[in-house]
């Protein structure tokens, strides 16, 4: 079997500009060029140290059928995103990341895993989308959700 790579994760939005903004501003998230659609606006991201991994965020088509997403899901606290679906990412200086997500008003939960290394942080983008980051001590791109 072919080895797989992960290309990118799309994000469809009511709003590009306001979700673009998001990524930059509080996960550092660049913009790359994107493709110049006719009807709908796109904005392309990317991790300064992930380049070959791009976020896609794409406005939603107001006359499709919504896709369902995980049940209970809108209006959850971020405590609920643990076991539910959410987009991860790692990061050093996960002090220093925590305080920046404060300093941008989001609302949090954090958690240690059992082995009193792994720091983790759950919360929402502004379209509710679940996010995770985790301090890099976790050193397993498959993460420990529990």
């Amino acid at each position: 079997m072919a080895t797989l790579q992960l290309n990118h994760i799309a994000r469809e939005t009511s709003d590009v500009a306001r979700l673009a903004a998001f990524y930059e501003a509080v996960l550092g998230f660049e913009r790359v060029p994107s493709p110049a659609y006719s009807g709908f606006q796109v904005t392309w991201l990317r991790l300064p140290g992930s380049p070959d991994v791009a976020l896609h965020l794409i406005e939603r088509d107001p006359t499709a059928a919504p896709v369902a997403v995980g049940p209970g899901a809108e209006g959850a606290p971020p405590s609920q995103l643990p076991r539910r679906h959410h987009l991860a990412f790692s990061v050093a200086d996960y002090d220093g990341f925590v305080t920046g997500l404060k300093a941008h008003g989001t609302e949090l939960f954090e958690k240690t895993q059992p082995d009193g290394r792994t720091r983790q942080v759950f919360f929402f983008d502004p379209d509710g989308n679940g996010l995770e980051v985790t301090s890099s001590a976790a050193g397993s791109a498959a993460g420990s959700d529990k």
